[in-house]
């Protein structure tokens, strides 16, 4: 595995030379790269987008030193997203199709900018949120970055979080977390911490190129955030009606919305002010003018609140639930126009950095993705191509919560593969960005060509080779002796995620036949007495139990053969009752 991966790497990577990106006024330099990502932060989370409640003066003041994408789109839901963001490829061709139920396992062989830029020289770091696999081999420190400070799952406290999940209202305090592969203990809030943790990574560069990936958690549930924040916060007044720009009605918040929409704002007052940091670091660091700095999100908002005008939310395909903030800060002495308005996509992060960082990439990169710096510099700001966006709780079905987006016009499908044109619908964003006039009735030919090319595409992912066979959790590599299985990646039905009995399984290659211990953990301790089994693939392990109320079954010593299987575990107990781990740790002896 590993040597195919560098196979296919310097097949990549062929071609590429390491330029140094040509400024405006003929001198030569290594900008440093900050990608910055907030997790579930809508495009009205922000006081640069009008939200009249919010406070958030440092992204504002980014926003005004920037290139903004008025029109920059990413995936309804995170982890598609963040896949998407480090390859350049749409999130189904890496093998990342959900957000748990082993959907959100990213393939090893994928190259990611962090390899990329990593091949040229610069240094690589990833602070925060991760959400493409857990375990070996793909963890951050598996995927290019040579520092990597991280926590499991899709969020701090998640089921899949086996280090923070029995902290429940205080996961985002002090979390366990990984450090460069090892359990680390953090000291405070998770926002805080991951911040402190791209300064330090920053700070030892002494004047080396580096790629820092700054991927807040927050304000992803649960809404958690200190008391300093929600104060702030605490008796603003939070209209529960919302008209956009235009004066077209929007929609009406609940008063849990309300109550979550004061927290989401503090938690984003806290992000805005740790951004408020980082830059008052490289500013001192005289690095500031030479680093070019993004800041994105991932999705839309969870809960109903402010949008901006913008219909839906995290989830769907609707203008909510994608088109998101993207403030791209670059080099002092490149000079750009204020707005870009082609249409974007996170698939175009990678090869837009690659070229404003002179790195060139080989003809036969296979990237979705396009290189937009050319748009940054230019009044010009025409560019045809089509968009494409799609997510439910499994693999893509057609045509369930699809659209795709092309010259302005955006179809929508939220209907079955048996559906007919008639029950699609079609929007012209240019002029109707809040999608409140279907005008498919109006343009059959539009309709029909769009849907035309949701089908080539839809065709073309699903023929992918890491959708087709799925990746899977190697088991006795060195580089990860002690593996936890944790419920965000193991497969089944999409309501695993918290079911005591819900059976789940782990795809898993074991690289190194020998012996194991097994150690199998339950969200509750075990009520009765009984049998536990452990399976994997055609190998099959029991253990009688005859002790009541244990949360933690030992295997001590297992044979485990090479090769692919599932690994499964239930307990039995004497009244046919079953359990399910939490989660399974295996350990090379």
């Amino acid at each position: 595995m590993r040597m195919l991966k560098l196979f296919l790497m310097l097949h990549v990577l062929s071609g590429i030379g390491l330029v140094s990106a040509q400024t405006v006024s003929g001198e030569r330099s290594t900008p440093n790269v900050i990608i910055i990502m907030a997790d579930d932060m809508g495009y009205g989370d922000i006081g640069y987008h009008d939200n009249p409640f919010i406070e958030t003066p440092e992204l504002d003041a980014l926003a005004v030193q920037s290139a903004v994408f008025s029109n920059f789109y990413v995936s309804p839901v995170c982890a598609p997203t963040r896949a998407s963001l480090l390859t350049g490829r749409y999130n189904i061709r890496t093998g990342v199709f959900d957000t748990y139920s082993g959907g959100a396992i990213m393939a090893t062989e994928e190259t990611t900018i962090a390899e990329i830029f990593k091949s040229q020289g610069y240094n690589t770091g990833m602070f925060g949120k991760w959400h493409l696999g857990d375990s070996y081999p793909s963890r951050p420190q598996d995927q290019g970055f040579d520092t990597s400070v991280w926590h499991l799952s899709g969020g701090i406290g998640q089921i899949g979080d086996v280090f923070n999940y029995y902290k429940y209202d205080r996961s985002y305090f002090d979390p366990m977390l990984y450090k460069n592969g090892e359990i680390f203990q953090s000291e405070g809030y998770c926002s805080d911490v991951f911040t402190n943790e791209a300064i330090k990574f920053i700070e030892q560069q002494n004047g080396q190129p580096f790629l820092a990936y700054l991927s807040f958690n927050a304000p992803h549930t649960p809404l958690q955030v200190p008391e300093r924040y929600e104060k702030i916060y605490t008796n603003t007044k939070i209209s529960s009606e919302y008209f956009n720009n235009r004066g077209v009605y929007s929609h009406i918040m609940s008063g849990e919305d309300i109550k979550a929409a004061r927290k989401v704002y503090a938690m984003v007052s806290n992000i805005d002010d740790n951004i408020g940091r980082l830059i008052k670091m490289l500013k001192a660091q005289n690095l500031y003018d030479n680093t070019i700095i993004i800041f994105m999100t991932d999705n839309g908002p969870e809960q109903h609140r402010y949008t901006g005008g913008f219909r839906g939310r995290k989830g769907q395909v609707r203008e909510g639930g994608i088109h998101v903030p993207f403030f791209m800060k670059l080099p002092q002495n490149i000079q750009h126009n204020k707005v870009v308005s082609v249409a974007a996509a996170h698939i175009d992060v990678l090869p837009t950095l690659a070229g404003l960082c002179g790195i060139g990439l080989n003809k036969g990169t296979d990237l979705d993705g396009l290189d937009l710096g050319k748009f940054i510099g230019s009044e010009a700001q025409s560019l045809s191509r089509p968009l494409f966006f799609e997510w439910q709780r499994s693999f893509p079905e057609k045509y369930r919560n699809m659209a795709v987006i092309r010259d302005g016009y955006k179809l929508i499908g939220n209907v079955n593969k048996e559906s007919g044109l008639d029950q699609f619908e079609l929007y012209h964003l240019v002029e109707d960005p809040f999608e409140t006039r279907d005008i498919s009735k109006e343009n059959p030919g539009i309709l029909k060509q769009l849907k035309d090319e949701l089908d080539a595409w839809y065709d073309d992912i699903m023929k992918s080779p890491h959708i087709n066979n799925l990746p899977r959790i190697i088991i006795g590599s060195d580089e990860e002796v002690r593996t936890v299985l944790n419920r965000n990646d193991a497969r089944g039905m999409q309501l695993i995620w918290d079911d005591d009995q819900m059976h789940v399984s782990w795809d898993l290659s074991i690289v190194k036949a020998g012996n194991y211990k097994v150690v199998c953990h339950f969200r509750n301790p075990v009520p009765k007495t009984g049998q536990m089994f452990i399976r994997f693939g055609i190998q099959n392990f029991t253990r009688d139990i005859n002790e009541k109320d244990l949360q933690t079954i030992v295997f001590d010593k297992v044979f485990l053969n090479e090769g692919d299987c599932s690994l499964d575990g239930w307990f039995l107990a004497k009244d046919i009752t079953h359990y399910t781990p939490f989660y399974i740790e295996i350990v090379q002896l």
